[in-house]
Order: structure tokens, then C-alpha cells, then sequence
């Protein structure tokens, strides 16, 4: 992934030995804490919910360069510690329970929905677990985006993704008027810390549950809230704006088939007079008394909380039987999909939505940085 200043490359596959990051752009002298990186691998990694994965792995994070404290070697985080950025970084995670067996009868057969057909077309092969089309890379995208999120802190920005519907519950939606720019650092930190908020919890895992037993999964939504970029700061026009960036960004997470800004496709139902967020002045500053562009206009940032709202596919590998055909014969056959899978993958993706959109805010940051340089 290429953004302007910031490269991020993740290698490896579901099944390999290992996976490793690279990410280069990042401001020699930058620092952030063991604890971010380790808080978004924990809210990505498989729980003992009912919407998660029985694949349980360790996800321990290993520098190998990159990094002020790499002079003695290799680097595995710790809570409680802080980490200077000296160079390149460069990061790997073990895979270390990978079950390539249950994937055998899918080896020529692709499941509906996955990336397996068009891998097969491209590379002549379907790759066990997906193989680098598969969730479990993010698990790299949330070390980087653990980094990112730290830097911007440290320029008054905060990133914050939950969780906002499964299926047809409802969870909770800025279009409604919940106003994460109200929240204090420890409230901040709670949304973060909850896949699902408290009070819906057990509606969203007594849905889980009924569509797992039928060997289905559900779909949902995530939201994401920036917040502390000023107006006029970030993004530019036309090709470069910062809705475009984001979206490029948010696309590379596995599972996402859509996105809008602010009240997005509500817009399109509206008349004008309906859409327009109104300027105003508090406490002397400009601001707009309503959000539904999201914090965004002509592709900069107006100084208000930038809001985008994330669709989530249901899980492809269902164990309900499904149509496909067999690639090397070239017959029909049904597939029931074995392994183990999420039954809804959106409590596991909200780290790596707010992730990819962190990455997107940094890059622009430092663009910005350089631009001034320049001048």
C-alpha cells in the first residue's frame, strides 16, 4: 500500500511460516508506545466470543529493525514501554496454528465469494487459508496502524472505530447524534476496548449465535471517528482528497464492500436545504452546526470530527452447502467449506477500519509537514 509519503508492505500468507511488515516513511525521532501496538492486536485477535474464529494465535510482535532499541537486536514489544522510530521499520508475527488440512477440498475448488477463483485465474493456484488474501494479514495492518495512531496523538489527532450495527441491530450511529468529540481520554479508550458496547452486547451475541448454528454468518457496519484535525489542514482537491485517500486506505481490509463520509447515501435523499451544515461561531471559532458532510469539504478537513461509515460483508466460508465448480475438471460441484471461521467478522475488523484510516491521516500529516518544509 502507497500513499504519498508513508509505504506500507505486508508479506507473507494465512499459512506461511510467518508474516512481516514494512513501513517506510515515518519521520526519524517519532515515537509510540508498546501498549498501542499490543491494544490493537488484542482487539483484532480471536476471542471466546461467538463471533470469532476458534484459531487462536500468540500474534507476538517482533522488530527486527526500525527502531532506536534494535542497536542490541531484535525487539519484541512490552507493555509500559516506549519505542523511537530510527529508520525503515521492519516487523514479523508467527503463524503457529494453521490447520492447512481442513482447506484440502477447496485446494481446486474456489468458495463463493473468496478471492480463490480469481487467485487461481492470476496465479495458478488456490493458497491454503486464503493464503495472502486472507484476514489474518491484518494482523500487520494493526502494527502499523498501532504506530500511526500514536504519532498522531502526539499531534492532538485521536482515531476511534466501533462497532455500529450486526445484521439488523442497530448499535450505534454519529447519525443519530452520538458524539464521540464529547467523549473524555477514559470513555475513549472504553469504545475502544469494547467489540460491541455493554448495553447490545448480548442482542448482537444471541443473533451471532442463531445464524452460526445454522452454519451461516452475518455482516454489519463500522464507523470511524477522527478527531482534532483542524480546518483546513489536511487533504486537498480533486484526486487528492482526503475522503479519496481514506477510502483507498479503508478498501485494502478484507471484507469491506463499502463506504460513506458523514451522512453519505442519506445525502442523496435530501434536498439541500436538508444537507447543508450551516457555519456558525463558538467561542469565536468557526464551526458547522450540523456534521452530515463529515467533517470534509472539497476534500479538506473543516475543522469538524471526520466521520465515515464502513460496510462489512458477511463472512464468505460458510458451512451451508453452496454451488462452485471444480477448476481442474471443470464441473459442477457443491462445497460445504470446513475450518474454522468467524461467524461475523466485525467486532474483529473495527481495529483494522480505524487502523487503515490512521495510516490514511498520517500520511496526509506528513505530506503536509513536507510541503511546508519545502516552502
Amino acid at each position: 500500500m502507497g500513499f504519498d509519503v508513508l509505504e506500507v508492505q505486508i508479506l507473507g500468507e494465512s499459512h506461511s511460516e510467518e508474516m512481516t511488515l514494512g513501513l517506510f516513511g515515518l519521520t526519524k525521532g517519532s515515537k509510540f508506545s508498546g501498549d498501542g501496538v499490543l491494544d490493537m492486536l488484542r482487539r483484532r485477535k480471536s476471542s471466546n466470543s461467538p463471533w470469532s474464529t476458534p484459531r487462536i494465535e500468540n500474534d507476538e510482535a517482533v522488530f527486527s529493525c526500525g527502531l532506536v532499541e534494535n542497536k542490541s537486536g531484535e525487539v519484541a514489544l512490552e507493555r509500559g514501554k516506549t519505542y523511537e522510530i530510527s529508520g525503515v521499520v521492519s516487523a514479523h508475527v508467527k503463524n503457529e496454528n494453521a490447520k492447512p488440512k481442513d482447506y484440502e477440498n477447496v485446494n481446486v475448488v474456489p468458495r463463493p465469494s473468496h478471492a480463490d477463483y480469481v487467485q487461481y485465474v492470476k496465479d495458478g493456484r488456490i493458497a491454503s487459508g486464503g493464503g495472502r488474501f486472507s484476514g489474518r494479514m491484518t494482523t500487520m495492518l494493526c502494527i502499523a496502524g498501532g504506530i500511526a495512531e500514536d504519532i498522531l496523538r502526539a499531534h492532538g489527532i485521536e482515531v476511534v472505530a466501533y462497532a455500529s450495527s450486526v445484521g439488523d441491530v442497530e448499535i450505534m450511529t454519529y447519525k443519530d447524534g452520538v458524539d464521540v468529540k464529547g467523549l473524555d481520554e477514559k470513555q475513549i479508550e472504553k469504545l475502544k476496548s469494547e467489540a460491541v458496547c455493554e448495553d447490545k452486547r448480548a442482542e448482537v451475541e444471541n443473533l451471532v449465535k442463531d445464524v452460526a448454528s445454522r452454519g451461516d454468518s452475518v455482516g454489519g457496519t463500522i464507523e470511524c471517528v477522527v478527531l482534532g484535525a483542524g480546518a483546513g489542514t489536511l487533504g486537498d482537491n480533486l484526486f487528492d482528497g482526503l475522503e479519496s485517500k481514506i477510502a483507498y486506505s479503508v478498501f485494502g481490509v478484507p471484507a469491506v464492500k463499502g463506504i460513506e463520509f458523514g451522512w453519505g447515501f442519506d445525502l442523496a435523499k435530501s434536498n439541500g436545504s436538508e444537507a447543508n451544515d450551516g457555519f456558525v461561531l463558538k467561542s469565536g471559532k468557526v464551526r458547522t452546526e450540523t456534521n452530515k458532510s463529515g467533517g470534509i469539504n472539497g476534500g479538506i478537513a473543516n475543522g469538524m470530527p471526520i466521520t465515515l461509515r464502513v460496510a462489512i460483508r458477511p463472512t464468505p466460508s460458510i458451512s451451508i452447502e453452496q454451488k462452485s465448480v471444480n477448476l481442474e475438471t471443470n464441473t459442477p460441484c457443491a462445497l460445504e467449506v470446513k475450518g474454522r471461521h468467524d461467524a461475523c467478522i466485525v467486532p474483529r475488523a473495527v481495529p483494522c477500519v480505524e487502523s487503515a484510516v490512521a495510516l490514511a491521516v498520517l500520511d496526509e500529516l506528513l505530506k503536509q509537514q513536507l510541503a511546508k518544509e519545502t516552502f
